[in-house]
């Protein structure tokens, strides 16, 4: 479980967080949905404890992670950047290996971590391309490459720990976007939290259990999907019209020209 307790941060006189409060139970899979400039990604890295609030307290199974060790945190959670600064000529299977390095000096001498790191590898579609060099990747298979590193991060037994996301689809075809939220939400059904940056409210709507809106610094809206994903809360979240409709048993969301 991760709780973010009134979370507020400023880059000079401009606030990004107001007060925000909400959190992910183990098993729940929580979509921040918000508008460019809303502070989201300022937030993912608030509750990984790369950035330190102002005020307010992010726990980790109730452990402040202001007072964890960066070892000890590395064990229990787990980071999707939206970029990645990694430009070394590592191949694939070493970069996923990364991902073990809190539990492994050198987890490429390991025979367990490196059948983990290709189950990794398998989960978002990335079989077979374990020797072939990070750097030679386009965007959008680096950063599936940079998810199935994070899913190697947490391990075997997720139940307990906490995967955090930057729009995780924003470089992924529509076929790649739904198998790299399969693997996060395969997460949750074990036992881990996720809290996730999607820029897509259909995919928040088709895989998260809560959702929480963002707008000018502050919570709009922290509830199930069938609350949350709601005309009015959703125009006030983009400041622009939405709509939504029913197609197949599914919410379809929508934003008309205006």
């Amino acid at each position: 479980m991760i709780s973010l307790e009134n979370i507020s941060f400023s880059y000079g006189s401009r606030k990004v967080l107001d007060g925000i409060s909400f959190s992910a139970n183990d098993g729940e899979f929580v979509a921040v949905l918000g508008a460019n400039g809303a502070g989201k990604s300022t937030l993912v890295r608030i509750a990984s404890g790369a950035l330190r609030a102002d005020s307010g307290k992010v726990k980790i199974n109730g452990a402040d992670i202001a007072k964890s060790a960066p070892r000890e945190l590395a064990k229990c959670r787990a980071v999707l950047e939206q970029e990645s600064a990694l430009e070394f000529d590592y191949t694939i299977l070493e970069t996923v290996l990364l991902g073990r390095y809190a539990y492994n000096v050198f987890p490429q001498d390991s025979a367990e971590d490196i059948l983990l790191a290709k189950e990794c590898l398998k989960r978002v579609e990335m079989s077979g391309f374990e020797n072939r060099l990070y750097t030679s990747l386009s965007g959008g298979e680096k950063q599936r490459v940079q998810l199935a590193r994070a899913l190697c991060q947490i391990g075997k037994d997720p139940r307990g720990k906490i995967l955090l996301l930057d729009e995780p689809s924003s470089s992924l075809d529509p076929a790649h976007a739904h198998a790299a939220m399969r693997a996060a939400k395969d997460l949750c059904k074990r036992g881990a939290a996720v809290i996730s940056i999607l820029h897509d409210p259909n995919l928040a709507a088709a895989y998260a259990t809560k959702i929480a809106l963002l707008k000018d610094a502050k919570l709009v809206s922290f509830d199930i999907p069938e609350i949350s994903l709601d005309e009015t809360l959703l125009s006030k979240t983009y400041s622009a019209p939405c709509k939504t409709l029913d197609f197949d048993g599914k919410k379809i969301i929508y934003f008309p020209e205006h």
